[in-house]
């Protein structure tokens, strides 16, 4: 029997170690010797923005004319937003960072109504990039990813349909 839900990653490390539940999903996942961590999928990073925005018409984009741009993140303690603000240290790139949000939701609909842009997974955005209310663009200077890991507590002795789904996620991976 197998029963899927959406928490917060700190939550679902809190959740898998306390064994309240047997398997985490989780993006840039952290290691921790209390844990097995499986490598998942590394899910590709995009610009995402609105149709109106002026970056909306490129094919591709250089990550530098995001320097000063109106930026939507994650908040601060999300995993997702600390790789990305890595990749923009990287490239040492300035933005303008006008609302941040603890859900990707929240953040897809605010780059919706041309509030500012953000660099997303691309797999979350495809429904609206489908509907036309998000253009989702490439980056010129590289593939930017985000990794992501399944996690379980070391030792833990997961049953026959646990097994299996580690089994099938991995193999959807691959």
């Amino acid at each position: 029997n197998v029963h899927i839900e959406y928490f917060s990653a700190d939550r679902i490390y809190e959740l898998v170690l306390a064994g309240d539940i047997d398997i985490g999903l989780v993006a840039v996942p952290k290691r921790d010797k209390r844990l097995d961590v499986y490598d998942f999928e590394d899910e590709p990073l995009v610009l995402a923005c609105s149709p109106k925005h002026p970056l909306s018409n490129e094919s591709q984009v250089d990550i530098h004319k995001l320097q000063f741009e109106r930026f939507i993140s994650f908040e601060k303690d999300v995993p997702t937003r600390m790789w990305i603000d890595n990749i923009l240290q990287r490239y040492n790139i300035v933005v303008r960072p006008v609302m941040e949000f603890d859900n990707i939701e929240t953040i897809k609909r605010a780059v919706e109504i041309n509030s500012g842009i953000s660099i997303l997974p691309e797999t979350a955005i495809l429904q609206e990039v489908g509907s036309g209310t998000i253009k989702a663009i490439g980056f010129s200077n590289e593939s930017f990813v985000r990794p992501t890991g399944i996690i379980v507590r070391k030792n833990k002795l997961l049953g026959q349909a646990g097994r299996y789904c580690i089994e099938l996620l991995r193999k959807k991976a691959k």
